[in-house]
């Protein structure tokens, strides 16, 4: 177990030192039969303590449902910029910020289905992935840790940043990353409507059911949030109502 052999090559002081003992041994329950979360956890709509800092724990693991337009509108506006300013021209900035929008359908499920679903084997990646994405599997509506902290941000946006100026030029990566960063808002403020809310019927509904299929019927399935676009290309698509 996490707390008792430790998982980065530690001694068990050194993670009791980092981590709080209730989130320990939450990780060492996933890390024996991983599944829905329990009856008790699902309650704690706060989720529990992570770090013993209470200073890492507010700013470096939480993050308010806000934060996704705060961080994204400068690249927005930057790429709106580029856009008017004639930089790769009208329509090819036009394109490129709408390709950004469909590109994000294509990132989301990459992220969610081959990164936040991995499979980890040793103690030291199943902390890593616990912290990841195991957590809010097992608090789901903890309001606090549902959209990307600013540091995780940062690190993905340089990475996926990083490729579009690879791909697309000086001229254009901007425009389509601005594009990449709306599709991103989007996807954050549905994954929190999902949770949060309780729409009676038409798409909000939809949306909301079939996400919550996959966090408590079937985690092999249905890793579109925003969109079930993937799921459609890639097999992984379940009709909400599916048994």
């Amino acid at each position: 177990m996490l707390h008792e052999s430790g998982a980065v090559a530690s001694p068990r002081g050194l993670l009791h030192r980092v981590y709080t003992d209730d989130f320990l041994e939450t990780v060492d329950r996933w890390c024996g039969v991983p599944g829905p979360p329990s009856a008790e956890n699902r309650r704690r709509r706060e989720g529990i303590r992570v770090f013993r800092s209470g200073f890492v724990e507010k700013y470096f693991s939480k993050a308010h449902p806000a934060t996704p337009i705060v961080l994204t509108g400068p690249i927005m506006a930057f790429g709106l910029y580029r856009a008017l300013s004639g930089a790769g021209g009208l329509w090819g900035s036009l394109l490129g910020f709408a390709a950004g929008i469909l590109l994000w359908s294509f990132v989301e499920y990459a992220l969610h289905r081959f990164l936040f679903h991995w499979k980890p084997r040793t103690p030291g990646q199943k902390l890593f992935w616990f912290m990841l994405h195991g957590y809010h599997h097992e608090f789901p509506d903890d309001k606090m840790r549902l959209v990307a902290p600013p540091l995780m941000f940062f690190v993905l946006g340089l990475a996926v940043g990083s490729v579009y100026f690879l791909v697309f030029g000086v001229e254009l990566w901007a425009q389509v990353f601005a594009g990449t960063a709306v599709g991103y808002v989007g996807y954050d403020w549905i994954h929190y409507y999902t949770h949060h809310f309780h729409p009676r019927g038409g798409p909000g509904k939809w949306l909301r059911t079939y996400h919550l299929r996959h966090h408590f019927q079937d985690e092999g399935s249905r890793y579109g949030i925003s969109s079930p676009l993937c799921d459609l290309l890639f097999g992984s698509y379940r009709a909400p109502d599916a048994p």
